[in-house]
């Protein structure tokens, strides 16, 4: 039987963290959790190793805990090794802001980039579906406008139209309108998210503006 793996972005769900969280996590924890990778290059987990992800988070929501805290006192448990480099010094040199170590191996920054990559890839998927979407309703909505003005030059002899069948009309665009809106908050949310995202990887003076970036990507 095949043994069941936990994608990143399930963990993350989980344990209700950005999957960035994870990442950093795994930067500096990787050889207490045992991350694997997929053939896509996403780290995956195993049932204990997602348990350890667990017991990290748990760790770290106590007061004034770090992940160099965290590392030390899991050496201490003897759940961790110390190697040869890991000194007091060298957990110093931990980033406080960022609290990413500062040493990765090229094949763990590979994997590290191929997955944020394409996180991006997906956001901007969906993005564009939610574009079609949107342009649907649009087209649904002036369609039914056309409707409604076809109908009313119908009955411009009569002093009105029938009341229930106009209502019912403005009922529909009323709520086509709404799912325009509805689509337009979260077109909105997506772009601001791809950029927040794609933003830590590109130099700040080669940053596009937001407009030319979301208008770019079709």
């Amino acid at each position: 039987m095949e043994k069941k793996h936990i994608t990143t972005r399930e963990a993350a769900e989980r344990l209700r963290v950005h999957a960035r969280t994870i990442r950093k996590w795994i930067d500096v924890f990787e050889d207490y959790i045992h991350p694997e990778v997929n053939d896509r290059g996403h780290y995956i987990f195993t049932e204990e190793g997602f348990r350890r992800l667990a017991d990290i988070q748990n760790r770290l929501q106590k007061p004034n805990k770090s992940m160099r805290q965290v590392r030390q006192e899991l050496i201490q448990e003897g759940k961790l090794e110390q190697t040869p480099t890991e000194t007091p010094e060298f957990l110093e040199n931990i980033d406080p802001n960022t609290k990413v170590a500062p040493f990765m191996s090229a094949e763990k920054a590979y994997r590290y980039i191929m997955d944020t990559v394409n996180y991006i890839n997906d956001t901007l998927e969906e993005l564009s579906g939610r574009m079609q979407r949107m342009e649907d309703q649009v087209f649904n909505l002036y369609g039914a406008l056309e409707k409604l003005e076809n109908k009313m030059a119908t009955q411009k002899n009569a002093l009105y139209a029938p009341a229930k069948e106009v209502q019912s009309m403005f009922d529909e665009i009323r709520k086509m309108h709404e799912q325009l809106k509805a689509e337009l908050r979260n077109v909105s949310f997506s772009q601001r998210l791809a950029a927040a995202t794609e933003s830590k990887f590109v130099p700040r003076k080669e940053r596009k503006p937001r407009a030319a970036r979301f208008f770019g990507i079709f």
